[in-house]
């Protein structure tokens, strides 16, 4: 269930409730900081707490792909990228539009999507390679793809909060100018 947002100027927004998005940030936590002890904890002297890592991910995935499959529709539903989505919202953005620069960007759906693939393969070849050792050289090659993934959505999350800082700043200066026009 979402609850309508009316004190929103336009149309209605719709807001995930309380629990919907304790769960989702519980999960975010969860996947972000065992994915860093699991990357971090991976040499031969700390390969207990590797492992519990690892499975940590393992499991946070799990949880997540069963509530999405409980709810297929609002904000616990998987990211549904979109290539169209995505490349009018940068084409809106390169020629100026400012709504785009407030809007959430269809490049975050594509992130996620990346992020669960690699984070889940690093943390599913971890697993096998338990068992099958030759894995290991695959599980060591995916968590570094996933360690790249992981700073390039960093990267994403600053840049798009710097473009809704840098609109929310010239609405208000364009407010100031003209409020201040006789």
């Amino acid at each position: 269930m979402t609850t309508i947002d009316v004190s929103a100027p336009g149309p209605a927004k719709r807001r995930p409730l309380p629990g919907k998005t304790l769960f989702l940030l519980a999960f975010h936590a969860t996947l972000s900081g065992a994915f860093l002890v699991s990357w971090l904890t991976g040499d031969e002297d700390t390969y207990g707490m590797h492992q519990f890592a690892g499975y940590t991910v393992l499991a946070a995935l799990a949880v997540r792909l069963a509530a999405a499959w409980v709810a297929p529709s609002g904000p616990l539903r998987l990211p549904r990228p979109s290539a169209g989505a995505a490349m009018g919202w940068m084409a809106r953005l390169l020629v100026g539009d400012p709504r785009a620069r407030v809007q959430r960007s269809p490049l975050l759906a594509w992130m996620a999507m990346a992020l669960l693939a690699v984070v889940g393969g690093a943390a599913l070849t971890g697993a096998v390679a338990d068992f099958a050792t030759p894995v290991e050289r695959l599980h060591e090659a995916v968590a570094d793809w996933a360690l790249a993934v992981v700073i390039a959505h960093l990267a994403l999350v600053f840049a798009l909060h710097a473009l809704k800082t840098a609109a929310a700043r010239r609405a208000v200066r364009l407010n100031r100018t003209e409020s201040s026009v006789p």
